[in-house]
């Protein structure tokens, strides 16, 4: 039993996936370092460290594939009110939810920033800080 237990907690550290280190531009960005603290605990399953579609559940999941953020063409529009209004209510007929729910504005705009930096482009102002483009409306 004892040699059961041992090779157990062994494997698990032997095996467990190696923490992704933050990027120091994140590190110097409050937006960018809360979107991307949120982002790794909700959304890197299905879309992946890197954005790229290809999260751990991401082949096991059925209907259309699980979006690649890192491309930067981005399907349902890429001002900074639709990239929020995707994560907040979901995309209907995907195994995209909205997670209005559960994360506030602030989050959600930080997400929404960190899926620009993921894509390479360019910060729009409204998503740092309590400014923007207001509250999000649920559906």
């Amino acid at each position: 039993m004892l040699l059961l237990m041992t090779t157990g907690v062994v494997g698990f550290y032997a095996f467990r996936p190696r923490p992704v280190p933050v990027p120091v531009e994140v590190l110097n960005d409050p937006t960018l370092l809360l979107g991307r603290t949120v982002y790794m605990a909700r959304c890197v399953g299905c879309h992946g460290v890197e954005g790229r579609g290809d999260g751990p559940i991401a082949g096991s999941l059925t209907g259309p594939p699980v979006g690649d953020l890192a491309d930067g063409k981005w399907k349902h529009g890429d001002r900074p009110e639709d990239v929020v209004a995707v994560i907040s209510r979901g995309v209907p007929d995907t195994r995209m939810s909205g997670w209005g729910q559960l994360l506030e504005d602030d989050e959600l705009k930080a997400v929404a920033a960190y899926c620009y930096y993921l894509s390479k482009a360019p910060i729009p102002e409204s998503l740092r800080g309590s400014g923007g483009f207001g509250p999000v409306a649920p559906r």
